[in-house]
């Protein structure tokens, strides 16, 4: 049977704010204070933002605004994500089959479709435009490629993009708003998926497992209103995918004759150092399984549909997987929705 081979991932940033200053600029506001403390406890340094509030607070925005600036600074980052995948990967514009975009936080259409032109694919390229899905998106969405590229034998790309930086949300803040003002950040990743082939490396895409727990659907929620998008996150969404997450792993791993400890390497969805810590709890994975998630949101945040590629392309690079060896993509997001990937060395 015909694989699908991830072979390259790239991950592109818009410039970085560093979070002392993201406090400062918060601190005077009504609600400041949460988010002041919410800072000093996430373990985030610096995120990605594509519309920079102290240059331009977007925080009076109307929602039309947001989503005209969120679609043009997306398809800019997702033109980089692209460029930067395909020079990688040694592959032309023209060699691809499939663009496919997943995105939570740019509403249009067209949308992000338009980069198959943009970026020099061929007038008869396909495109699909999945979302939006959340912090989950990665998963189901690198699953839809590897079925068209197992169906097609032929290259695809996956590009996940989301912005928060133009939908900050204006005052008075509480607790639970501080909590996603700092924790999500921008960013785009994209992934070339080919036809496995002998003399190809990568992961190749073997199996998948998806979790839907609706009674808690109310915990995390994405909604476009008046002023762009907003987001309910409940302080309890790490104890209830730390309590979901189990499920999915062990039958995913089960149905394939593997248990746990032959994984090589678990790639988390950095949605939060809280999110981290529990579900590394409870499926027992030592600090190499979730250090590249603590650095990724470190670094840039939770940038919800592109983190967990950003995660697997820095394990890739620092513990690739060879032929026999095994990994572990996890994601996490609303419905409350868990989705587990396993992959294969080649």
């Amino acid at each position: 049977m015909r694989t699908a081979r991830i072979t390259t991932i790239e991950f592109v940033s818009p410039p970085q704010v560093k979070m002392e200053e993201f406090a400062d600029l918060f601190a005077d506001r009504p609600g400041g204070h949460h988010v002041v403390e919410v800072i000093g406890n996430s373990a985030i340094e610096s995120k990605g933002m594509a519309v920079n509030p102290v240059i331009d607070d977007p925080s009076d925005w109307g929602t039309t605004r947001r989503m005209d600036v969120s679609l043009a600074e997306a398809r800019a980052l997702g033109r980089e994500a692209i460029g930067r995948a395909l020079d990688r990967s040694g592959l032309s514009p023209g060699e691809i089959g499939l663009l496919a975009t997943a995105t939570t936080t740019t509403h249009s259409a067209p949308g992000l479709d338009t980069l198959v032109h943009e970026t020099g694919m061929l007038p008869g390229t396909e495109f699909q435009s999945l979302g939006p899905m959340g912090c989950y998106a990665a998963l189901p969405a690198l699953s839809t490629v590897r079925n068209w590229v197992e169906v097609h034998g032929r290259p695809a790309v996956l590009l996940l993009v989301d912005l928060f930086s133009p939908h900050l949300q204006a005052p008075p803040y509480d607790r639970e708003q501080a909590v996603v003002l700092t924790l999500f950040g921008d960013g785009a990743a994209a992934a070339v998926v080919r036809p496995g082939e002998a003399a190809l490396h990568g992961l190749d895409i073997l199996d998948t497992e998806m979790l839907y727990v609706p009674e808690f659907a109310e915990d995390l929620q994405v909604h476009v209103g008046e002023s762009g998008v907003r987001i309910r996150l409940a302080p309890t969404m790490p104890d209830i995918t730390a309590s979901a997450v189990a499920g999915p792993t062990d039958r995913l791993l089960t149905r394939n004759g593997l248990r746990r400890a032959d994984i090589h390497w678990f790639a988390l969805h950095p949605g939060g150092r809280r999110i981290i810590d529990r579900v590394a709890e409870e499926l027992d994975l030592p600090a190499d399984s979730t250090d590249v998630a603590r650095a990724v949101m470190r670094e840039y945040g939770n940038t919800a549909g592109p983190a967990v590629m950003a995660v697997l392309g820095r394990l890739q690079e620092s513990r690739p997987l060879s032929p026999g060896q095994y990994g572990v993509a996890l994601t996490f997001g609303p419905g409350a929705t868990i989705w587990s990937v396993l992959l294969g060395g080649a």
